[in-house]
């Protein structure tokens, strides 16, 4: 099976399932120079070319400071690279410009994490200038969520994003999406596009940065 790369403060229900279903769990661990708070986030570290491509990393940032830190938290569809472009890690634009892919700027640099992709052409978030960059783009279907609702120790809220990964054609959770206030239109957008989920009840929804299988 595959490699999944993903927080080591990832949920032990969450790590229990992935092993079961024959995965290698390659756990992060704190690294201080990627900032406070998010030491263990695999997508400030790596960033996946698409639901089919391959995993991206590249070199600790320059600064642990916001913006330096989200050079290479892109969101990549199928045929898109979403990000604030200003700020994107030089292999990543070389691989989507080489294959003609359509750059969709947009201000926040946490883009992975802001986002959960749904599958190649669907994502759900719950920042407004995603959404609204994203709702232009005839090809790309968008679900617009309330902001808040995920914790992430040592700031206020974190990102419905970092807190999901796509794993052997499910998408997983790290913690109880019911408990999420728009949980209904969560769970509904993804059936809609024909894509298992799982989550896990009675665990507090956690952004861990994501979940990157390789």
């Amino acid at each position: 099976m595959s490699a999944v790369y993903l927080s080591h403060r990832a949920l032990p229900e969450l790590k229990k399932y992935l092993e079961s279903h024959g995965h290698a769990l390659r756990l992060i661990e704190d690294d201080a120079r990627y900032g406070p708070g998010v030491e263990s986030h695999a997508d400030l570290r790596m960033c996946k070319m698409g639901p089919s491509g391959p995993v991206l990393s590249s070199v600790p940032p320059s600064s642990p400071s916001y913006p330096q830190n989200a050079a290479m938290c892109a969101l990549i569809l199928d045929g898109f690279l979403i990000h604030r472009l200003d700020i994107t890690d030089g292999s990543i634009l070389k691989y989507c410009r080489e294959r003609s892919f359509r750059e969709i700027n947009v201000r926040q640099g946490y883009t992975r994490c802001s986002c959960v992709p749904v599958d190649g052409a669907s994502v759900i978030t719950s920042d407004p200038g995603i959404y609204a960059a994203l709702s232009r783009v005839p090809e790309l279907h968008v679900l617009k969520i309330r902001e808040g609702f995920v914790s992430l120790p040592g700031f206020e809220t974190g990102f419905i994003g970092g807190t999901a990964g796509t794993v052997d054609g499910e998408l997983l959770f790290n913690g109880d999406l019911s408990l999420h206030p728009d949980f209904e239109a969560i769970r509904d957008f993804i059936a809609s596009r024909g894509v298992k989920m799982r989550y896990f009840p009675g665990a507090e929804l956690c952004d861990i940065g994501s979940l990157i299988e390789e």
